[in-house]
């Protein structure tokens, strides 16, 4: 079978429109471990030209702003990934491995009597536009130092925002893969809970006619 290499995305690219009528994008790359935040651009006057091959091969996800100004620029819809989504999907693979830890020990009370627990990561709640600078102070992430340009100030908390989900939900893939109980064989690490990355897919250009 011939893997359709389209369909597996780099990662998530935030964006942002600023203070100013720019456009910012951060990328969050998830293909390579770890999960990190790898380019930002700040586009003063982005063109079509200067922003799809940012987007191309990216999940995209942003402000409401962001991807309206996205959308201009190119010319045709862009789905905007659903963060609020991909929270409660993580949290139900979660419940899901809890339960699987649950019956395993069950089943062998004694042999299994010290089976470690998985871990109780914070969630965040996604509300339309984030409120992010302020869950990453709650788990202690600063999202942007004082240096910071101020029209990066958004997008540099909204895409650490993003990493904390990832670098979440990659530590339950890691809990999910090294313990037999609960992958069944299937060791394969997914970089999205595999209901969400259904709908949630790289974007690519429509050609131009």
């Amino acid at each position: 079978m011939t893997l359709d290499w389209k369909s597996k995305p780099l990662g998530i690219a935030v964006v942002d429109q600023t203070k100013d009528g720019g456009l910012a994008i951060h990328h969050v790359t998830v293909n390579d471990e770890p999960v990190s935040l790898s380019g930002i651009w700040y586009l003063a006057n982005p063109t079509r030209e200067d922003v799809s091959p940012k987007l191309a091969h990216w999940i995209v996800s942003g402000t409401r702003d962001g991807m309206e100004l996205v959308e201009r620029l190119l010319g045709e819809h862009v789905p905007n990934a659903d963060l609020a989504g991909l929270v409660r999907a993580c949290q139900e693979a979660q419940e899901e491995l809890e339960s699987r830890w649950q019956q395993a020990k069950n089943d062998e009370p004694v042999m299994r009597k010290n089976l470690t627990p998985l871990g109780a990561p914070a969630w965040p709640v996604i509300t339309e536009d984030g409120q992010a600078a302020e869950f990453l102070k709650r788990v202690g992430i600063v999202s942007y130092s004082g240096a910071s340009e101020s029209q990066l100030d958004d997008i540099l908390a909204l895409a650490k925002l993003t990493k904390y989900i990832l670098e979440t939900w990659d530590n339950l893939e890691t809990e999910r893969r090294s313990r037999g109980y609960m992958n069944d064989g299937d060791r394969e690490r997914r970089l999205f809970p595999k209901a969400w990355s259904q709908v949630n897919t790289p974007w690519w250009p429509k050609p131009v006619a």
